[in-house]
């Protein structure tokens, strides 16, 4: 019997339900509707053409709906991805277009593999090293950057200039040659699209818009007329095949490919779980790593690029009524459908109209109502969002996804190398507290009890240390005992074996003993080999706060004779 630990499919697929169908197939249609469009378009962004959008569509789903433990998520190309992708791979490429489908495909396996190496060794926590703040201030910049560049093709102006700031500029100056046509399709379609949203959400507006975008230029032969379209195209089965890319290509994008790892599983995670929340499942971190991974592994072998979780078109498949990842499985055959039968229908479908689908999708990265929560709850949390907009803005999408990241593993550093701490005072009905949090607390003379709010590690022993001798020096009442609460740590480090050494003889300097409460099992492990135990004494060590605190006080200056 398959596992259906390794292979989530197997659990589902094997306990399915009839009464499930009916919802599954409806909201497989509505996704296809949907993701089609925008694979389509996403792959546009992405410079490539729009088979790479529907393989890369059809092999993320597939690989999903296996592997993944979320019952509504769907894993395919999204505009983030797409724009990541083309400012990663366009240094390389050099305007090449079997440059760029290659190149695109190599990065998505290198994402891919970063993704499947991560949750083979159990690091599904590395989403949580992205701050909300830092996302949300990259997403906003990530936003605005997309829209600059879909904004040319909206209204048919040509625009040359990379970066926000110069596409802007090129776009202003060049506003008189506003092609009308273009103009109208991308406007209306835009209006179209948001209206459908708002007033219908149950509508597959992007479908609708293709739709009518390709009559609207084939009646008028609008071609003939200055408005782009994509032109002709051949139906293409998806073949596996490995990306022709040298070594030195290869480690020009693995930076890049670790970023973007790390950022886009934050992003298809937060999505996945929110979900899992609202329907009152778990989804398996560490398992999720390997799906989305093995999604970017599959959709390059198939000559696409990077996928992940997309949040509007998990919104649609939640809102349809999906039961079950089968709606991924049905999308990616119908996907595979597309492709090979109905591709050469979309010869007149115009730029402009894939352009009003890209921004329609990318609004909701500017996402204003987050950024204010953000201001009011820390301003230091809002100022380090708008670094990282504007590090897209200013610098461009690789180097403002590479700051995000960075600010966010500074902030991690940071806030773990100067953590709060609290002296903890006895309550009347029992029980310890933080004093001053707590009114009733109150602290016993003669007795520290000291609680770092982080766990006990290089960054910051030195200063809980430090702390714990102020306290002590700084008490009216001499200090016998000094209880360190420990209840943070799950495990000790050299430096956190060291620091409590140094400190149990400085506190024996000081005529006080050093008592440890709160100690995990990983902690006692590391006492024991680092001597700790034997010096303290088992007598030392307690499971509880309670526990050390009812133990018996030293006898006067035993402290001082008890080594």
């Amino acid at each position: 019997m398959v596992n259906a630990r390794a292979l989530p499919a197997a659990g589902w697929l094997t306990g399915y339900r009839r009464s499930w169908l009916r919802g599954d197939l409806i909201a497989a249609l509505t996704v296809w509707a949907l993701v089609v469009p925008q694979a389509i378009a996403y792959a546009n962004i992405a410079g490539l053409p729009p088979q790479s959008g529907l393989f890369a569509t059809f092999a993320a789903l597939l690989a999903y709906a296996l592997l993944g433990t979320s019952r509504q998520l769907i894993v395919s190309p999204t505009s983030s991805t797409a724009a990541i992708s083309a400012a990663l791979v366009a240094p390389l490429a050099m305007g090449d277009r079997d440059d760029f489908v290659a190149l695109s495909a190599a990065l998505a396996l290198l994402v891919g593999t970063v993704l499947v190496v991560l949750g083979l060794l159990k690091m599904g926590f590395v989403s949580r090293f992205i701050a909300e703040a830092v996302t949300t201030g990259f997403m906003v910049g990530l936003g605005f950057f997309i829209i600059a560049g879909q904004l040319g093709g909206l209204l048919g102006i040509p625009v040359d200039a990379d970066g926000f700031f110069p596409k802007i500029a090129d776009l202003v100056s060049h506003l008189g040659e506003i092609n009308g046509w273009t103009a109208a399709i991308g406007l209306g379609g835009l209006a179209l699209v948001l209206g459908l949203g708002r007033l219908a959400p149950w509508t597959p507006a992007p479908l609708l818009l293709i739709a009518a975008g390709i009559a609207v230029v084939a009646v008028l032969d609008l071609a003939d007329q200055g408005v782009a379209v994509i032109g002709e195209l051949d139906g293409a089965l998806p073949t596996p095949k490995l990306p022709l890319v040298g070594w030195t290509d290869l480690m020009l994008l693995l930076p890049g490919a670790l970023a973007v790892a790390v950022i886009g599983y934050a992003e298809s995670t937060t999505v996945a779980e929110s979900m899992a929340e609202e329907h009152g499942y778990e989804i398996r971190p560490d398992q999720e790593l390997r799906a989305v991974g093995t999604a970017n592994v599959l959709a390059g072998l198939f000559q696409g690029f990077i996928t992940g979780g997309g949040a509007s078109q998990s919104a649609a498949n939640d809102r349809a009524g999906a039961r079950t990842p089968l709606v991924s499985l049905i999308v990616s055959g119908l996907t595979v459908l597309t492709a090979v039968a109905l591709l050469p229908l979309f010869r007149d479908l115009p730029q402009a109209a894939l352009s009003a689908i890209v921004i329609s999708a990318v609004l909701g990265f500017i996402n204003i109502p987050a950024l204010r929560r953000i201001a009011r709850l820390r301003r230091d949390s809002f100022v380090l969002a708008m670094v990282a907009m504007a590090g897209v803005l200013l610098l461009g999408v690789l180097p403002g996804l590479i700051l995000a990241v960075a600010i966010s593993v500074l902030l991690v550093l940071v806030r773990l190398a100067r953590p709060r701490s609290s002296v903890l005072g006895r309550l009347p009905g029992g029980g310890y507290a933080a004093v001053g949090a707590a009114s009733a607390a109150r602290a016993e003379p003669g007795v520290l009890v000291y609680r770092l709010d982080a766990p006990l590690l290089a960054l910051n022993a030195k200063l809980a240390r430090d702390e714990v001798r102020a306290l002590v020096d700084e008490a009216t009442v001499p200090v016998r005992v000094v209880v360190l609460d420990l209840g943070a740590s799950s495990d000790l480090d050299v430096s956190g074996i060291s620091m409590l050494t140094a400190l149990k003889r400085d506190l024996h300097d000081r005529g006080a003993e050093l008592r440890l409460a709160g100690v995990h099992h990983g902690v006692r492990t590391m006492l024991d080999r680092g001597g700790l135990t034997t010096q303290l004494g088992e007598s030392r060590i307690f499971r509880t706060v309670e526990d050390a605190g009812a133990a018996s006080p030293p006898a006067a200056g035993r402290a001082r004779e008890d080594r």
